[in-house]
C-alpha cells in the first residue's frame, strides 16, 4: 500500500485536465479545460512552514501534528477564464498513516487556510474532505487509472447529505522529452 508522500510523488508534473461539472439543483452542465501543475514542496519550504504555522494552534489538540509524516505541494492551474495556485499540506495521523489532516490555502491576498481530513484507501485512491464557509461539505477523490492518467471527482453536499453539484476530471500527464 502506498503512503501519502508516494501519492504526491506520482502526482508531480504537468497535466492536461478536462472537467465536466453537473449542477444538480439547476440541471446545468458545464465543460472546461485547464493546464494543471503539481510541484512537490519540502516540508521545510517557507510557504509550507508558514501554512502549517497559521493553523498549528487549531491542530495542537488533535492527532495530526508530526510534520515528518506529511507531504506538501503547490498546485497551479491555468484555464481560459481563471489562473491560480493552492498550497496543500497533508499530515498523516500518528496512529494511522493512511489518514490525517488536510490543510490548504489559495495563494492570493489574505485567503484563510482550510483544514479538513484525508484518507488514502486500500484501493490507493485519495479522498479529501473539507467544510466550506456555507457549512456544506466538499469531497474530492483522486486515483490513478494509469501512471499518466489521473481521475478525479469533486462533489458538494449540504448538511443533510444532498448533493448540489458534482465534477468529474480526467487528467493526462504532459510528457516532455
Amino acid at each position: 500500500m502506498i503512503d501519502i508522500k508516494t501519492f504526491f510523488e506520482q502526482s508531480e508534473g504537468k497535466w492536461f485536465t478536462q472537467r465536466t461539472q453537473y449542477n444538480l439543483a439547476q440541471n446545468k452542465v458545464e465543460n472546461g479545460q485547464a493546464e494543471l501543475t503539481v510541484e512537490l514542496l519540502s516540508l521545510e519550504d517557507g510557504a509550507i512552514a508558514d501554512l502549517y504555522e497559521q493553523v498549528a494552534r487549531q491542530l495542537s489538540d488533535q492527532t495530526a501534528t508530526d510534520l515528518s509524516h506529511g507531504a506538501g505541494a503547490r498546485i497551479s492551474w491555468d484555464a481560459d477564464s481563471q489562473k491560480g495556485s493552492n498550497l496543500i499540506l497533508l499530515i498523516a495521523d500518528d496512529t494511522q498513516q493512511q489518514q490525517g489532516k488536510l490543510i490548504q490555502k489559495t495563494i492570493s491576498g489574505d485567503s484563510i487556510p482550510t483544514v479538513g481530513r484525508f484518507t488514502l484507501g486500500e484501493d490507493e485512491a485519495l479522498t479529501l474532505s473539507t467544510t466550506a464557509q456555507t457549512n456544506s461539505i466538499i469531497k474530492e477523490r483522486l486515483w490513478f487509472a494509469h501512471p499518466n492518467l489521473r481521475l478525479r471527482t469533486v462533489w458538494q453536499e449540504n448538511e443533510t447529505g444532498h448533493q448540489g453539484w458534482v465534477m468529474f476530471y480526467s487528467e493526462i500527464r504532459r510528457i516532455t522529452s
